[in-house]
């Protein structure tokens, strides 16, 4: 199987049980899922999928040459989320972002995934639990194969990371006992650096919260009124917006109408706010080696601690307005 990615180029994929999982409708359905939730609608150019980033995830755990029941679980990592993405989050009111993830285990196995893994020799129960693969769910500050492909991949298509730059993270980030890190601290430091200034202006940016607000208020009232229900956020992004159309419910219709290409937002303070509400600042403190020992890069520039708390304390919470 060939894939051609946006970042990686030509991947090709020669492990039958991935191209089967790939090919799988799970997998498939994942095409029909927008990576960045909402803001598609105002910035129609952010245009990545559930789907690339999956095969993204998997590739550099491929690159990495990790235990192939690792591999799986960074393909399947996604299957279980719903509609629009992380708008959902803030329908379910989950400030940590993982509401899909309760829902692993249910929409896996109810899936014809289970009988592709048996049909090639792998034990679908050690995949999942993405917990268990540290590369590929571990926490912040730390960089995993999911934080490092949706970085790479949306700070490219917003145009602020070159190919050349991901070429050049793709041959400096280096493993050892499951943790990625640098030899070199000035890479590991553009690498933070871009990290964060990619949050700020790309999943932090206002016009991001704002329409995550939009829809999220719109699939409430669905919710609400029955126009909806909680398995058709399972479906696909088409399917949800169908069936919000067709409520013709003058709060939803007028929510909707202002999701069109130019309708940006701006921050807001807390009184003059129309949507106000808690977010996810994210930044990476790689760790780099130095001497044969892994340090963490704030503690080879120690401003970063400061710089990362700073930014973490003025983001959390954001209040914004539509132009």
């Amino acid at each position: 199987m060939i894939i051609n990615d946006r970042i990686y180029g030509t991947i090709n994929i020669e492990n039958k049980l991935i191209i089967d999982l790939i090919n799988s409708q799970p997998l498939q359905r994942l095409k029909k899922i927008s990576q960045d939730g909402a803001v598609h609608f105002i910035e129609p150019f952010r245009d990545e999928t559930r789907f690339e980033h999956s095969v993204g995830a998997w590739y550099l755990s491929n690159k990495f040459n990790r235990p192939l029941e690792e591999q799986v679980a960074s393909l399947l990592h996604d299957v279980p989320h719903t509609a629009f993405s992380h708008v959902i989050d803030f329908v379910m009111h989950d400030e940590n972002h993982e509401f899909h993830d309760k829902f692993t285990k249910q929409v896996i196995l109810n899936s014809e995934i289970p009988a592709i893994c048996q049909r090639h020799g792998l034990n679908i129960e050690k995949v999942l639990h993405k917990e268990h693969f540290y590369l590929l769910d571990n926490k912040l500050p730390d960089i995993s194969v999911d934080r490092w492909d949706y970085f790479m991949r949306d700070g490219y298509t917003f145009d602020l990371i070159p190919l050349e730059t991901v070429r050049l993270f793709l041959k400096s980030i280096k493993e050892e006992k499951q943790r990625f890190y640098f030899t070199d601290v000035k890479i590991a430091s553009l690498f933070a650096i871009m990290f964060m200034n990619s949050s700020r202006l790309i999943w932090l940016d206002p016009t991001s919260h704002g329409s995550f607000f939009l829809l999220a208020e719109s699939i409430k009232i669905a919710l609400k009124k029955g126009y909806l229900t909680e398995d058709d956020l399972f479906k696909t992004d088409d399917y949800v917006m169908k069936k919000l159309k067709s409520a013709h419910n003058d709060d939803i219709d007028n929510y909707l109408l202002r999701l069109k290409p130019g309708k940006y937002f701006h921050y807001s303070g807390e009184e003059s706010a129309e949507f106000l509400g808690p977010n996810k600042p994210r930044f990476v403190d790689p760790w780099v080696k130095v001497k044969g020992k892994l340090v963490h890069l704030s503690d080879i520039i120690p401003g970063l601690t400061e710089y990362f708390e700073e930014f973490r304390l003025r983001h959390r919470y954001l209040g914004v307005s539509q132009n």
